[in-house]
Formats: structure tokens, C-alpha cells, sequence
């Protein structure tokens, strides 16, 4: 369940403890009170809470006419106890304000009024009646418990963990106190503290799902969406009706692209909970990344008729209206959600996102501000201002964001943070390119400039001598004596000399001018070429002490190479087959410890190979999947297709494809370092054949850009996105050759290994191939070749 947008519900779980512990209370006060009267009401009314309806209406025909030597406080409190249980928390708290009014000294009294306040959203005041009931309670730790549970939902994550801390202090064995800290921690985006809660709930109480739950949700928000499922499994093992953990996993399932089977557990969760929001709000997601906008605005529409307080199903809606253009709608929606939820990161920023497209780039800003200011590391708001910075012309503000984007981590809060990164990744390139052009462009401008000052200057000069040589022939021969003549010559003379002098220097400086504006661009061009070889000596030119430094054991490495050749139903590919043959020799060559070969592999046995890898990636430091064969793009989700796929219709492809989060999530487990190299961009005869029955999902060229990968993987491309790769000419293709080229290079550091492979490429293909690496490295070296 992602901290910020709640998926689950888990506000209703928590709320649920508190359900339960105010049965628990008021049940251990009653017993010595229903033992006062020994009639038919006073024993109906005692099970007020078991049995409200029968209970209310006895314990108001005693409190009508109370029995002597039954105090009235008593039956205030277990008539309060059935009204609660009903769900009349106003009730509730009408009564019990007659306890405490009748019995000033009793904790139950103000304990269950703030159970009641806290279920009526009144925190102030329920935190009163809680500060009041531990002055006069013995029993501390549920108390402490409640009064943190009323500070999580007011946001004030310190003190409410200061809370469940006393409570864990007084009784380590707490369990609701772990499942309440464990969700504060998850708020304040510590997953790692929330997972310890939550294994401490399940090492409690193993046969309670929330547990299970509640931990697949923060492993969600950590990317772990095969360990997230596996706890998702585990809850419908203990409850298989649980509609929480069905949709728990369908939202797992739809952050790892399986639509299909995300959209079965979401339709089943509603089945069994139909007056649930957070199914319909889940399956409305998976319409969305889908592209079926119409459905999401549906389903969002029915969360929010389930529960008119669900904040994330306005947000959420809120950005469909934007994505369909109804800006108006969009805004409203936002607002509603603000007004619910007003710290909420996520409505914040979808509200600057439809702020910045109406063109109210202010108040988006102001919205961005708030975002980060509730949430510091919100990764999608960075992006946002990043855009609406860019729109106002800010480019320095603008760059400076997008760069901060892409520095915090992508495995928080991943479903907003990975797309965020994408798009600071692509706009960070367009404004590092214009900020080129602007410098390149104020160069030649200030060159002409000059060349024009040179110009006039000269003109100035050629007026000048021919004013000279005017004033010469004016000059009186007559009336003047001889030396006035001399003189007046002379002076002529040199006054020329002197503007022809100076118009010679200023239109050489002209032409000096001309030449600098016409050499600016190559210039810099240079320049970025030297940078680049000095940036690339630097690296490949270590110290012998940093070599000495370099870890020389890379630990257990495995390697899975996949071929496929020999497609049914279209004709072979020459390369796949020898450049796997190749591939999985290099690797043998450069001490990997397992190396497994499969060719020409159909759906099921690919799928069988990447089950059986993936055990042993989990205990390797280093995973490698090699592929070589057809891979194709639907709907910007990448597939690679297996030799018995016929793909006739775009709609075929879940069926009978292999979707690459599959095969990434094959890799995950390794220790140390993860690289798929995709050699499967060939020019596709699938592309073309392919009957279109989904008008969402287009079929393009090439690959399509993925999201960042977790930390420490690698992902190659042949091509990149969107341009398609050669088979070659030769026994293997320029991708193929070129990495076992340099993967047996010594000390050949793996990222700068990638960055001669595509200048290898590009000089094989003649500039008409392009490989493209993503994701991110630790600071540890790391090389095939040691």
C-alpha cells in the first residue's frame, strides 16, 4: 500500500483496532455491574455490546427506571457500548458524557467517548478524553495505544510513535501497537522500521491477515512486488474471503504490468465487499495505467459513492479529468480531495499538475511548495515544479529541480516517482540543449555585433579621409604664402593617412569578428569532445593504488542466455541463436559460476527457465540475462516474444508473451549487481501483421523507455527506444560482437564497458544505431573482467 495514497485502507484497519479495544474495555467493566440486578433487563442490557439492538432498548427501561443500588453511570456506559457498536458514535458519545458526568473518575467513561470522538474525526477533543483517562487509568498501554492511533490520523507521526513506543514498553507483546507504529512508520516513509512492525505482528499473531497485509503494502512501496505478493498469498491463506488482501495483491500485480490478473483480484474484492471503496479505487488505477480512461472514471466514481470521505479516490479522479482535458472537473475534484486530506503530497501535486496545464503556473507552484514541504523527498513534486518553473522561462530553477528528481531514490513511493524521474530525465536533456543553443546563439549575436561596430567604424574612417582630401583642394594657392601651402598639405596629408590607418584596423577587426562567429560552434563542439576523452581517461586511467583498491572477487555470478531464431510463424533470424552461443562462452570465459543456455525457447519453457534462474539469482551477488530474438512494444509495455507466438491480434500478446518487468523481476533478488541485456529490437514483422483491437495501445518501432530500475540494475538496449537494431552481416549482430569485445577487456569498468559498446555500435552501423543504457550503479566497481 503506498504510504502517501493509502490503497488499502489502512486508516479502516486501524480503526478497527480501536473497535476492538473499546469491546474489550467496556466488556471488563460490565461483568461486576451485570452481577447488581439479577432481572431480565439488567442481564439483556449487560450484553448491550454483543447484542445492541436488545441491549439499547433494555438498558434505557432501566435507566427510565433504574433499579435500587444500580448506579446510572453503569448504564449510561452500556448503553454507550451498543450505540458504538451500531455505529451511532453521537449516541455513544451522549451517553458516556453522562458518565462522566455522573462518575467523574472513571476512565472507562472518557476512554470510550474518545474512542467515540476519534471514530467521528473530533481529534482535539478525543485527545482530551484520552489525556484525562490516563490520569485516572492503571492499565496505560491501550490507552497510550488509542491516543497515538487519534495522533496518526491527524499526521503528528512523532508523538503518535512516542505513544505506541509507551505502549510497547508497558507490554511488548502489544500487537496493535506494533500494527499502529508500523503504520506510522510507513507514513513517515521508514519502510524499513515498518517492515521490522509489521514481522513483529506476524511473529504475535500469525493468524491474523492484517499483519501480512499491511507489510505487503510498505513492500509495494519498495518495489518488492514478488515478496509483496507472496505476503498477499499468505493473508488469503488464513482468511481466502479477505477482500483486503485480494486487492493488496491485485495492486502488486498492476505495478508489475499483469493487468489481467490485478483486474480479477480487484473484481473479486468488490464481489465480496461491495460496500468497500478501496477495490474500486485500485481497479480504477489499473484502468488508468491501461489507458481505459472512461473505466477509472467510473470506478473512482464508485469508491467515492462508497465512502464520500475516500481522499485518494478524488485525487485520483481528479488526474483522469486532466488526462481527459476537463480541467475544470479536474480542479474540483482536487479540491475535494484537499479539503478531506489537506497534507496529502499526492493531491498536491496532481492539483499544481492541473494548475500548470490551465496555465496558472503560480498557484501550481504554490501547490509543488506545499507538497515538498509535507513530504521533502516527494520526487513527483520535484518534477512538477521542475515543469512549471520551465513554463515561466526559469530554466536555471527549473534544471536545478528536475536534477534533484532524479537524485532521490526511485523505490519510494515507485508508482510517482519512476514516471516523475522519466520525464526530469527527458526535460532536463531539453533544457540542458536549449541552455547549449541560447549560449551558442548570445555568441554569434555578440560576434555580429561586433562585426557591425567594425563596419560603422570603417565607413567613419573612409568619410574622414575623403573629408581630408576635400580640404586639400580647397585649400587657397593664391592668397597663401608657400610655407602655409607646405603646411596646410602636410597636414592634409597626415590626417589621411591616419583614417585610412584606422579604417584598415577596424575592418580587420571586422573580419576577425566574422571569422570568431563562424568558429564559435565548432568551438564548443571541441571543447565537449575534450571533455568527454578527458572524462573518459580519467576513468580508464586509475592510480595504481585505486586498482589495488578494486574488489577483486566479484562473488557468485550466474547468467541466464536466451536465443530465439526460429519463429513459426514468420522466418528465421540469422544472428540470435550463434550470438547466444557466443554470449554464454564470454561469460563461462570470464568466471562466471553458472551459465545456462536455452534457444528457441516457446512461451511456457521461457517462462520455465525464468522461474528456474530466478532461484538461482537469489543466492548469486551477480544476476545476467542475455537476449537475443524479436521483442516488441504495445502500448509502451515491452514483450519478447517466444518462436511460438502468432500474435495476430494486439490483444494476443499477454497470452502469448513474456512482458520484460517479468524477466527484470527474475533478476531482483540478486545481492549485488542486475543486468538484462536486450538484443530484441530487430525490425518486426509482428509490427505490421498485427490486427489492432485496442485503440489505446499502439504498436510501435523498436523498444519503448522504461521507468529507472531499482538501484544496482542495469538495462541495455541494442537500440534505443523507439529505433530498431540490425541483425548484422557477420556470424553475430554490432550489439553482440561489440559486448564480447569488451566484456573480456580487463579492468574494464562495467559502466564505462557500456559506453564503448555504443560508440562501437554506432561506428559499426554508420550512426544508425544507438544503444541505450538504464539504470543506476552503487559506488562499488564493478567488471566482467578482472
Amino acid at each position: 500500500m503506498c504510504a502517501l495514497e493509502r490503497r488499502h485502507s489502512g486508516p479502516a484497519r486501524r480503526r478497527s483496532w480501536g473497535r476492538v479495544l473499546c469491546a474489550l474495555l467496556v466488556a471488563a467493566a460490565l461483568g461486576p455491574v451485570a452481577a447488581l440486578a439479577a432481572d431480565d433487563d439488567a442481564e439483556v442490557c449487560g450484553r448491550a455490546a454483543a447484542e445492541p439492538d436488545l441491549g439499547i432498548a433494555a438498558c434505557t427501561r432501566l435507566i427510565d427506571r433504574p433499579p435500587p443500588g444500580m448506579p446510572l453511570a453503569d448504564l449510561y456506559l452500556r448503553r454507550g457500548s451498543g450505540w458504538f457498536v451500531k455505529g451511532d458514535f453521537a449516541g455513544a458519545i451522549r451517553d458516556y458524557d453522562q458518565v462522566v458526568q455522573r462518575a467523574p473518575n472513571s476512565f472507562l467513561g472518557y476512554q470510550n467517548r474518545g474512542l467515540a470522538r476519534h471514530r467521528l474525526r473530533q481529534f482535539d477533543e478525543a485527545l482530551k478524553d484520552f489525556n484525562q483517562a490516563l490520569r485516572l487509568a492503571s492499565a496505560k498501554a491501550p490507552l497510550f495505544n488509542a491516543r497515538g492511533a487519534v495522533l496518526n490520523d491527524q499526521g503528528e507521526f512523532d508523538q503518535a510513535i512516542l505513544d505506541f513506543d509507551r505502549a510497547i514498553a508497558i507490554d511488548g507483546g502489544f500487537t496493535r501497537a506494533f500494527m499502529n507504529r508500523g503504520w506510522a512508520y510507513h507514513r513517515k516513509r521508514l519502510l524499513d522500521r515498518a517492515l521490522e512492525d509489521y514481522g513483529r505482528v506476524i511473529e504475535l499473531s500469525g493468524s491474523d491477515p492484517r499483519g501480512y497485509i499491511n507489510r505487503a503494502g510498505v513492500r509495494i512501496d519498495k518495489g518488492q512486488f514478488e515478496a509483496a505478493i507472496a505476503d498477499c498469498d499468505a493473508a488469503l491463506k488464513i482468511d481466502p474471503g479477505s477482500g483486503e488482501a485480494l486487492t493488496c495483491r491485485g495492486e502488486a500485480y498492476r505495478l508489475t504490468g499483469d493487468y489481467d490478473r490485478a483486474i480479477a483480484d480487484h473484481s473479486q474484492a468488490i464481489e465480496r465487499d461491495a460496500y468497500g471503496s478501496a477495490a474500486y479505487n485500485n481497479r480504477g488505477l489499473v484502468f488508468r495505467d491501461k489507458g481505459d480512461l472512461e473505466r477509472a472514471t467510473a470506478d473512482f466514481g464508485a469508491a467515492i459513492l462508497r465512502d464520500s470521505r475516500d481522499d485518494r479516490a478524488y485525487a485520483n479522479r481528479g488526474e483522469i479529468w486532466r488526462l481527459r482535458g476537463d480541467l475544470n472537473r479536474s480542479l474540483a475534484d482536487l479540491m475535494k480531495a484537499l479539503s478531506i486530506n489537506p497534507a496529502s503530497p499526492v493531491a498536491l501535486t496532481l492539483r499544481g499538475d492541473t494548475y500548470r496545464e490551465r496555465g496558472e503556473l503560480d498557484r501550481a507552484l504554490a501547490d509543488y511548495n506545499a507538497a515538498l514541504r509535507n513530504v521533502g523527498d516527494f520526487v513527483a513534486a520535484y518534477a512538477g515544479r521542475g515543469l512549471a518553473y520551465e513554463a515561466k522561462g526559469d530554466l536555471t530553477r527549473a534544471m536545478a529541480d528536475y536534477q534533484k528528481a532524479l537524485s532521490l531514490p526511485s523505490n519510494i513511493d515507485a508508482e510517482k516517482a519512476k514516471p516523475a524521474q522519466t520525464v526530469a530525465r527527458a526535460r532536463s536533456d531539453a533544457v540542458t540543449k536549449i541552455e547549449k543553443e541560447r549560449a551558442e546563439t548570445a555568441k554569434l549575436e555578440s560576434a555580429r555585433r561586433e562585426a557591425s561596430r567594425a563596419l560603422e567604424a570603417k565607413r567613419t574612417a573612409d568619410l574622414r579621409a575623403e573629408q581630408a582630401r576635400e580640404a586639400e583642394l580647397r585649400a587657397p594657392s593664391k592668397t597663401a604664402t608657400a610655407a602655409e601651402i607646405a603646411a596646410a598639405r602636410a597636414a592634409s596629408k597626415a590626417e589621411a593617412e591616419r583614417a585610412i590607418a584606422a579604417a584598415r584596423q577596424e575592418s580587420q577587426k571586422a573580419f576577425e569578428a566574422q571569422v570568431a562567429a563562424v568558429q564559435a560552434e565548432a568551438a564548443q563542439r571541441e571543447a565537449a569532445l575534450k571533455a568527454e576523452n578527458a572524462r573518459i581517461r580519467a576513468t580508464q586511467v586509475e592510480s595504481p593504488a585505486a586498482k589495488r583498491a578494486a574488489p577483486r572477487d566479484p562473488g557468485r555470478r550466474v547468467a541466464l542466455v536466451i536465443g530465439n531464431s526460429n519463429y513459426a510463424s514468420f522466418g528465421a533470424l540469422p544472428n540470435p541463436g550463434s550470438d547466444a552461443r557466443a554470449m554464454a562462452a564470454t561469460l563461462k570465459s570470464v568466471g562466471f559460476q553458472s551459465v545456462k543456455l536455452v534457444e528457441n525457447v516457446g512461451r511456457d519453457a521461457l517462462l520455465a527457465a525464468l522461474k528456474d534462474y530466478e532461484d538461482e539469482a537469489e543466492k548469486a551477488d551477480w544476476a545476467v540475462i542475455y537476449y537475443a530474438g524479436h521483442g516488441i512494444q504495445i502500448g509502451g509495455e515491452n514483450f519478447l516474444i517466444p518462436i511460438d507466438a502468432k500474435l495476430r491480434a494486439d490483444r494476443d500478446v499477454q497470452d502469448e508473451a513474456v512482458s520484460l518487468d517479468r524477466v527484470l523481476s527474475t533478476v531482483q533478488q540478486a545481492r549485488k549487481l542486475r543486468v538484462v541485456m536486450l538484443d530484441a529490437c530487430r525490425d518486426n514483422p509482428f509490427a505490421t501483421q498485427m490486427r489492432r483491437t485496442l485503440a489505446s495501445r499502439a504498436v510501435t518501432r523498436g523498444l519503448a523507455m522504461i521507468n529507472e530500475p531499482p538501484g544496482g540494475t542495469l538495462v541495455a538496449y541494442a537500440a534505443k527506444a523507439g529505433q530498431t537494431a540490425l541483425d548484422g552481416t557477420g556470424s553475430n549482430s554490432p550489439f553482440a560482437e561489440a559486448l564480447i569485445k569488451r566484456m573480456v577487456q580487463p579492468d574494464l569498468e562495467i559502466n564505462m564497458l557500456f559506453r564503448q559498446v555504443r560508440d562501437d555500435v554506432m561506428r559499426t552501423t554508420d550512426m544508425r544505431q544507438e544503444p541505450f543504457v538504464y539504470g543506476s550503479l552503487p559506488g562499488e566497481n564493478f567488471y566482467f573482467s578482472n
